[in-house]
């Protein structure tokens, strides 16, 4: 039998690709806020930067995941995709 208890995609772990907005963690934690596609409302008049929730990295913080930045130690900016 297998245990799905603790398998990526199962127990409550969802996958998500979203737009980075804010990467300032005041916990130094390296968490970021992202707005999720087709989750989260674009609309920054409803749903504004500050309320999003932090979320964990997942990929390479040395990389922008944007064109034309490439790896850099300063990694994930404002308008990164992860």
């Amino acid at each position: 039998m297998i245990d799905k208890n603790n398998f990526i995609g199962m127990s409550g772990f969802i996958w998500w690709v979203g737009v980075i907005e804010q990467r300032v963690d005041p916990l130094a934690m390296g968490r970021c806020k992202v707005r999720i596609f087709g989750y989260n409302i674009e609309d920054l008049s409803i749903l504004p930067t500050d309320d999003l929730p932090w979320a964990m990295v997942m990929q390479p913080t040395t990389s922008a995941a944007t064109s034309g930045v490439g790896t850099t130690p300063l990694g994930l900016v404002e308008g990164s995709r992860s």
